[in-house]
């Protein structure tokens, strides 16, 4: 592959016992490619949605206390798998790649540095981890996005209906737009294959 390939593991496999097994088994399929991963927030933003809900924190200032649960997330995984280093910004990929090891990009400071850019990520709640690994891979022009999921999107969705049922958020057609390939896993299942997600 020319680009890397980008791998967001959603929040919401992060209490699954299988997790570090299933996750190591199919990162060894990408061993050679450039792998970045991005982990979702789960449970830890979901509580963070329930504190807005209850105190009108905002979307701007969720927003950041978001990313920070997500520089929270990104290190329980790396404890989880071997072979997973934390990193802070892109320039911590190469040295990373270098030494044999997979880069887990705590997204915050990538963030920061998008939001000078022409068209930065909303900072609302419309933006998860879906539309972040996204525009990780845009930004890198990465070969592939691979999105692990606990489930599989509605049959015979693209892109733009699997936004629409939630299945990934809203922002993330348009974060999407220039990857060559976005492939989905249900990782909750065993037997599952990779599979491409149409337009």
């Amino acid at each position: 592959m020319s680009g890397p390939v980008v791998v967001k593991v959603g929040g919401s496999l992060l209490d699954r016992p299988e997790l570090p097994g299933r996750l190591s088994s199919f990162l060894g399929e990408y061993r050679g490619d450039r792998v970045v991963v991005v982990c979702g927030g789960g449970r830890v933003v979901d509580a963070l949605r329930d504190l807005d809900a209850v105190h009108g924190l905002g979307e701007g200032p969720s927003h950041a206390l978001a990313l920070r649960a997500l520089d929270l997330t990104a290190r329980v995984l790396a404890c989880l798998v071997p072979g997973l280093d934390v990193v802070e910004d892109l320039a911590g990929l190469a040295p990373t790649w270098a030494v044999g090891r997979t880069p887990l990009l705590s997204p915050r400071r990538f963030l920061g540095d998008d939001d000078r850019s022409p068209d930065p990520l909303p900072h609302a709640w419309t933006t998860t981890s879906d539309a972040i690994a996204a525009r990780l891979a845009v930004r890198l022009g990465a070969a592939r996005l691979v999105l692990l999921k606990s489930a599989p999107p509605p049959a015979g969705a693209g892109i733009g209906e699997a936004a629409r049922m939630g299945w990934v958020d809203p922002v993330f057609p348009r974060a999407v737009d220039g990857v060559p390939i976005v492939s989905y896993l249900n990782l909750r299942e065993g037997s599952a294959v990779e599979t491409t997600l149409g337009p």
